[in-house]
């Protein structure tokens, strides 16, 4: 169960981060100015309600996981993320349910479960989770890293290069854990769609010294009106640590009927995560 425990966190790792909500400040530029580059961004995650899609997950990096992991994710916004992997002959494994402040899930292979409020999982990998964050990297949107209850400010750095929009925050410090952490995100935007090419994250205290973090999105298709990424990869760089995943979806489906279901056996066993 630790190693599923450790695909969940991975999935989640960028959770100390929060939702697109914040307020932009205005950056004086010739080609466009950072609310209307923000506005274009938020306008064009698409009108839906519901989405449906299988994925498939690979890593050379993560020597524990098989081959390939596949399964379907299913998300209602702002409500419900849920997650079942079935890696083999459509044999599920793993099921996960996350709420905006819960997740559950369970193990057929190892009859074991584990239900707790979301940022129970801190003890896990030292992040503050968030629910609309988690959403926001699945679906290709905007979070924001931080760690005090302060609106970030945006600035463009490069207005157009490479038919690519691309901005950043301030470089923001905030307290944790007794030790100053120093954080900068940096995304580009495609100029065609809109949508986040990429996201980059740099943090540094006294535990990970300089790390980065990154996630690609690629190949967009369009399902009327809505243009989606089918392949995204995360890239992580810590001292001593790296991994590098990658993420395909397919099957992909909006506003649907979706039902989350989440029944245990009264066989399983409760599992209690340690610190």
């Amino acid at each position: 169960m630790r190693r599923l425990v450790y695909i969940l966190a991975l999935m989640l790792l960028f959770s100390s981060c929060h939702s697109s909500k914040n307020t932009v400040s205005v950056a004086n530029t010739k080609d466009i100015d950072i609310v209307s580059l923000y506005d274009s961004i938020t306008s064009h995650y698409g009108n839906f309600s519901t989405i449906s899609m299988k994925f498939s997950v690979e890593s050379k990096d993560l020597k524990f996981l098989p081959v390939q992991i596949k399964g379907t994710i299913r998300i209602k916004r702002d409500s419900a993320i849920w997650i079942s992997v079935a890696p083999t002959l459509n044999l599920e494994m793993f099921r996960c349910l996350i709420t905006r402040d819960s997740v559950k899930f369970y193990s057929k292979l190892q009859k074991t479960y584990y239900a707790g409020r979301l940022d129970s999982l801190t003890r896990q990998t030292g992040a503050e989770f968030d629910y609309k964050s988690i959403e926001a990297i699945f679906l290709d949107e905007i979070f924001f890293c931080q760690h005090e209850p302060v609106s970030d400010t945006l600035a463009l750095i490069r207005t157009f290069e490479q038919n690519k929009y691309t901005f950043q925050t301030t470089s923001k410090k905030a307290f944790k854990k007794n030790s100053m952490l120093t954080l900068l995100q940096k995304w580009q935007v495609s100029n065609d769609n809109y949508r986040i090419n990429n996201v980059t994250i740099f943090a540094t205290d006294d535990v990970m010294n300089d790390a980065k973090f990154k996630i690609d999105y690629e190949d967009y298709e369009d399902f009327n009106s809505i243009s989606f990424p089918t392949k995204w990869y995360m890239k992580s760089k810590m001292p001593n640590k790296k991994f590098d995943v990658g993420v395909t979806y397919s099957k992909i489906t909006f506003n649907e009927n979706l039902s989350f279901p989440f029944n245990l056996s009264s066989s399983y066993q409760k599992m209690e995560l340690k610190n």
